[in-house]
């Protein structure tokens, strides 16, 4: 088991979405910028590269910068039939310079049969070997989408933020995805608008952006103590980040505190990790608090 909680909590955490908005970088410059990560000293930060399907071809032409491709593969939920070709013809050109460790796409609905259906067309086509997350809408409808992944073991993926105020989750509304995913045993993801350790008000736009300090956190104490949607929402809607902790003796939060091995546990079965278009800016943030 982990011997350190920041090693546990940070490890392996971030999947690099270069080439997704706002950084929006070319296939080159989002190959090179993952490549100089990987060789860095918190390359053990860096999860999977995320490229969407239809971009496969431009990065087969720039596999050579590295030996060992670790991707997530993003399918266009309208066309989820050549995605899913397209990463199945990609994957046997290239395999064992390849792995396509993640499938993500949005949930097709919140009948159960349709994620079955859609599961089976993924390894129908070779890909079943990788983990499928499926993004799904906080809402009324949360619990029945988070019912329908459930019943295929599938993982769960939320959207925290974008170009509008829209695009960014409500505080409780994060917390029920996180208190779903713990209570139905799911493990789960996030992408967009996690840059910076803590919550706090975007000073360009004016956005508030969720931390993901706060809800990979969230999901630790959650887990290992039990939490009410409520006091989860309170975690993820803290702005103090003195009342934050990462040691490496244990994550803390106000009075509540997870050990090294619990902090591992939880991000093996409940948060996996969550896409960021750049890595520099968390490290550096971290670096800045005197985490690593």
């Amino acid at each position: 088991m982990a011997t350190d909680a920041r090693r546990a909590f940070l490890e392996e955490l971030i999947d690099d979405a270069g080439l997704f908005p706002p950084a929006s970088l070319s296939m080159e410059a989002a190959v090179q910028q993952h490549t100089a990560s990987r060789a860095g000293s918190h390359a053990w930060m860096l999860g999977r590269f995320i490229c969407p399907a239809e971009r496969l071809p431009e990065l087969a032409g720039r596999l050579e910068s590295l030996d060992r491709w670790r991707v997530s593969l993003l399918l266009d939920a309208a066309a989820l039939d050549a995605g899913l070709e397209a990463g199945a013809a990609f994957l046997e050109r290239e395999r064992g310079r390849v792995e396509v460790e993640l499938v993500e796409t949005k949930l097709p609905s919140t009948d159960a049969a349709s994620v079955g259906d859609l599961l089976e067309w993924v390894d129908g086509v070779g890909l079943g070997g990788a983990l499928p997350f499926l993004e799904v809408e906080p809402g009324p409808g949360l619990d029945d989408a988070l019912g329908a992944i459930a019943e295929y073991a599938a993982g769960a993926k939320l959207r925290c933020g974008g170009a509008t105020a829209e695009l960014f989750p409500s505080p409780a509304g994060v917390a029920a995805f996180l208190d779903g995913c713990r209570r139905l045993g799911l493990r789960c993801k996030a992408t967009a608008g996690l840059h910076h350790p803590f919550r706090h008000v975007d000073p360009e736009t004016g956005l508030v952006h969720h931390g993901f300090v706060n809800l990979v956190g969230a999901a630790v104490l959650a887990r290992e103590h039990d939490l009410s949607p409520d006091e989860i929402e309170a975690i993820v809607a803290e702005e103090d980040p003195r009342a934050f902790e990462l040691s490496a003796d244990r994550f803390r939060w106000r009075e509540l505190d997870a050990g090294a091995s619990a902090v591992e546990e939880a991000r093996r079965s409940l948060f996996f990790a969550y896409g960021s278009c750049s890595f520099g800016e968390p490290v550096d943030d971290l670096l800045g608090l005197g985490i690593l």
